[in-house]
Parts: C-alpha cells; structure tokens; sequence
C-alpha cells in the first residue's frame, strides 16, 4: 500500500502497461486488501475501489461471525446457569462491540435476571422459619408494614431516579400493588418493563399480563432469551386464568426448546401433582 501510494505522484506517467503490470503482480501474490488501501491510485485504477469493497464487506462479515460465535457461547453459558463465566463474556462481548444494541441488551437483561433471581432468593417465602412464623394479618405487623410503605412513596417524591429500587423494596415485602404504583414513577428502561411483568403476576392481574406480554415480546424480538422468559410467564398468567390445559401445552412447548430451564420444569412438576 505505501509503494502504490508513493506511485501515485507518478500517476500522470503510469501508461496501460504499467497499470496492467501492477494490477498481476498484486494478483499474484494475493496482496488485493492491503493493495486496496492505496487511495491515491483510486481514480486511475478502479480495480483498487472494487478489492476495497471486497475487503470491507469481508471485515463485516467477519465481524458478524465472531460476534455470533460469541453470543452462541453466551447463550449456553446461560443455559447451564453459570453466572460468573457468562458475566465474563459480556464483559468482553461489552469490549469487542461497545456501541451494539444487541449487546447492551444482552448486558441489561443479565443485570435484571441476576437481580431477580437474588430477589427471588431471599423473598419473604423462601426465607427462615423466623419469618414464615409471622402472622402477616397480625395487626402489629400490618401497621409496621403500612408505615414502611408510607415510608418509600414520600421518598419515591424525594429521589424519584431510585423509584425502581424503592419498588423492589416494595416487592420484597410482598407489597405488590404498592411495587406497581412505584415503579410506574420510574424512568422506562428494559429492567423495568421486565420487573413489572413479574409484579403483574404477583399481583393476579393476569389480563394485564398477557396484554404486556405481547408487547415486550415485539419490543424485545430480537433478543434470544425472549421467547423463553415471556412463554414461561404467560403460562402462569393462562393457569392463572384457569386455562390451565392452554398453560401446560405453553410450558411443554417451552422445555421442548429448552430442556434445562429450571424454573419451568420445576413449575411443570408442580402442576403435574405427586
């Protein structure tokens, strides 16, 4: 690419012959792409403007695989449920391609999955004997409760950016309807859309759910793990709903396609009965 570069203050002297000359010894040696990046030659040489084309679409082409490479890995990784490991390939997939939509979706909807499954983890139903033991009618209880709640709306006024985290808040204590009206001060991001899904469920509006559900799934289409989150909660909303033959043939359908989804072969257990 310099020695053509450098040819080109000589291009007013370049006859056929000699551009026909450069044009088989760069075929020779198979030097198309570097020679292509001799833009001094463009307009005498028009075959360079075509290996460029080449070059770049390989470039692309190229880029596109790796990345699939990579997300296919992902995917797996996230199948198995290794966290750390799937973690460290956002991480670099977040280095390699910084401004691709798909990968910061990637990145949110992994920060938003971790955080439910943390939530999920220590949520009031799984937590010790110390707390199942509390009676949530006990009027002591509900007044504290009532105070709390009372408690995160006025900050909810105060610091409405940490809305969403006030609402998680909310839905650790079981407070459904109150997680819902405090999350719908929130900013709209993926997390959120998400979250309120969860929390339609929680909160037996099952309507709603189906409703939104058809609207993240054409929102978010593009992303892989779509399909599985939005079919395993439609099935919740339909047995919900007491369709519960229609909810049974969505979670089948789904572990189908994904044999190792935990939570759905678990719930189909469940519902299957002893």
């Amino acid at each position: 690419a310099y020695f053509l570069e450098a040819l080109g203050a000589l291009s007013g002297t370049l006859d056929e012959r000699a551009l026909r000359a450069l044009v088989e010894g760069i075929e020779e040696e198979n030097q198309q792409a570097e020679a292509s990046r001799a833009a001094a030659l463009y307009n005498i040489l028009p075959t360079l403007v075509e290996w460029k084309m080449e070059r770049q679409t390989k470039i692309q082409d190229e880029y596109l695989r790796n990345k699939k490479v990579l997300l296919d890995q992902l995917i797996t990784l996230r199948t198995q449920q290794l966290y750390e490991q799937e973690k460290n390939l956002l991480q670099r997939l977040q280095k390699l391609y910084p401004h691709d939509s798909e990968i910061l979706l990637e990145a949110g909807e992994h920060r938003q999955r971790h955080a439910l499954e943390i939530l999920q983890r220590h949520s009031p139903k799984s937590s010790s004997r110390l707390f199942e033991d509390l009676d949530p009618r006990d009027p002591e209880v509900e007044k504290a409760l009532a105070v709390v709640l009372q408690s995160l709306h006025e900050q909810a006024s105060r610091y409405p950016d940490m809305c969403f985290d006030f609402a998680v808040a909310a839905f650790m204590l079981e407070a459904y309807e109150e997680a819902l009206s405090l999350l719908s001060q929130s900013e709209v991001t993926s997390a959120l859309l998400w979250f309120r899904l969860e929390i339609l469920l929680q909160c037996r509006r099952f309507v709603e759910l189906l409703s939104e559900l058809a609207q993240v799934e054409v929102l978010f289409a593009e992303e892989p793990e779509t399909f599985f989150a939005t079919a395993y909660l439609r099935a919740q909303a339909l047995w919900g709903l007491g369709q519960k033959h229609t909810a049974m043939e969505v979670l089948e359908g789904l572990l189908a396609a994904r044999p190792h989804y935990r939570a759905a072969s678990t719930l189909m257990s469940l519902w299957r009965g002893p």
